[in-house]
């Protein structure tokens, strides 16, 4: 379970409805991944009804607030609806919401399969085929990534449903670890003309093409008994024999231009036709409908890469850099105990944007339950190994909170008057080279609050003052 303000889920929901692109920002371990990763499921699962998901929203409208309330009653965020943006309010999964039968029993598994794809994005991803799968002349199969699924379940379903299509997401995992601009190119440009639908009609939008091909392929899981007979399904779907639900919505794909209007036919995704579900083959072009999102999350540090204005112009862009430990994890075991060490670095690191998020508090919290002991024997090694090894950069950055960091290793002072003072003649005791056990005497000190994170911060200070710059490593 997590926790955000009500007024940045809401808009967060609003963000997705109105625009097919959405940018989450922020510090890592902020809950950036698992917000997106949970409202995504929430919304393409869509109403709870008679034990299985519908997929479709509150009063099945595509709205904003048809999308809210739907959040509120699947239960995957019972108090979304409300006034109070500033309140914190609980983000859950349909694993919270569902006893272990009534999940059993459910759709959910092809809810999360074919209407939310999530992909780790790698530095080397340098071209679109690293979102839509490739395919391979030895086997003369094609192989689909979930994203591809997704956006051909979406494609169907828009056929299917129209305006109140259940709605679907590709979430990219750091997006910004490879240039967007190469790998997204076909989305981006894509997005800005969808296929829609007008009366009766289907008018289809920009096509991007998946592979070498003017007929759909056989994927992975192709029936042996289809594979290279003159007559499978993908052979009759590009002379144009199949003309009826998913197979002839994928002969528009293979035969048809951006701008054609074609005729609204029904489509049953749980057709099997000539041994084909419609996931096993893929046709030769994609497109972008109304009902698909695309989620992408976002850290800003020297692994990753800058974006461009055509891609920020398609996106709205939302910050998670706020962190409120005791709203979020004050019932978390062993909060209370090293609560106010905690509130103390985060207004240390908050200045120069180098707090830590809720996942590292997770984790710090972990350790010391595992301890079998408390804060005050594990919080050095905690701070150690959890949070100083983050601490890089020059004078400009490091400056300000260095001293003041170590004062509060030496001291477990949570005054922060009393914390710059301190610092004051710790920066004076370093530039008149007096050592640990010197500065120790100076105080009155048998021994630092925190002995490692002292000792550390100590040497990283004096580095900061004779060259400038400073690291843990």
């Amino acid at each position: 379970m997590i926790r955000e303000r009500r007024g940045v889920v809401q808009s967060l929901v609003t963000a997705l409805v109105t625009k097919p692109f959405m940018l989450l920002s922020g510090i890592s371990g902020s809950g950036k991944t698992q917000l997106a990763r949970r409202i995504a499921a929430g919304i393409a699962a869509g109403m709870y009804q008679d034990g299985r998901y519908t997929g479709l929203s509150y009063s099945s409208e595509g709205t904003a607030q048809a999308f809210k309330v739907t959040l509120a009653k699947n239960g995957i965020v019972p108090d979304m609806l409300g006034d109070d943006g500033e309140a914190y309010i609980d983000i859950r999964e349909p694993e919270d919401v569902l006893d272990p039968q009534a999940l059993a029993g459910s759709n959910l598994n092809d809810v999360m399969k074919y209407r939310v794809a999530f992909l780790p994005v790698r530095p080397d991803w340098t071209d679109p085929q690293k979102i839509w799968g490739y395919y391979n002349p030895l086997t003369g199969l094609y192989y689909p990534t979930s994203a591809t699924l997704v956006a051909l379940h979406a494609y169907l379903e828009f056929l299917a449903y129209g305006a109140s299509a259940p709605r679907h997401f590709i979430i990219l995992d750091e997006l910004n670890l490879a240039r967007v601009e190469y790998y997204l190119a076909d989305i981006l440009s894509l997005m800005e003309c969808p296929t829609t639908i007008v009366g009766s009609k289907i008018k289809i939008g920009e096509l991007s093409s998946v592979h070498p091909f003017n007929r759909p392929l056989w994927t992975v899981s192709a029936p042996k008994s289809e594979i290279g007979k003159e007559d499978s399904v993908h052979e009759q779907l590009y002379i144009g024999k199949m003309d009826q639900s998913w197979t002839l919505a994928y002969h528009y794909l293979s035969a048809s231009n951006a701008g054609m209007m074609l005729n609204k036919m029904p489509v049953a995704l749980e057709d099997v036709i000539n041994g084909a579900d419609w996931h096993r083959v893929i046709p030769p072009k994609l497109t972008f409908t109304p009902n698909l999102t695309i989620i992408g999350t976002v850290n800003v540090d020297e692994t990753t890469f800058s974006f461009s204005p055509k891609v920020l112009d398609r996106a709205f862009v939302m910050e998670f850099n706020e962190m409120d430990y005791t709203r979020v994890c004050g019932d978390w075991p062993g909060f209370a105990d090293a609560r106010d060490a905690l509130v103390t670095m985060h207004k240390i690191l908050r200045p120069e944007n180098l707090h830590f998020g809720y996942r590292t508090v997770k984790e710090i919290l972990d350790y010391v339950g595992q301890s079998q002991s408390g804060w005050q024997s594990q919080g050095d090694f905690c701070i150690a190994s959890k949070v100083l090894p983050k601490l890089r950069g020059g004078e400009d950055k490091l400056g300000s909170i260095l001293p003041v960091f170590w004062a509060f290793a030496l001291t477990d002072e949570h005054d922060f008057g009393k914390l710059h003072a301190i610092a004051t003649d710790l920066v004076a005791d370093v530039l008149a080279g007096r050592q640990m056990p010197g500065i120790l005497a100076r105080m009155g000190l048998e021994r630092a609050a925190y002995p490692l994170s002292a000792d550390k911060l100590f040497r990283m200070t004096r580095q900061l003052l004779e060259t400038g710059l400073a690291s843990f490593f």
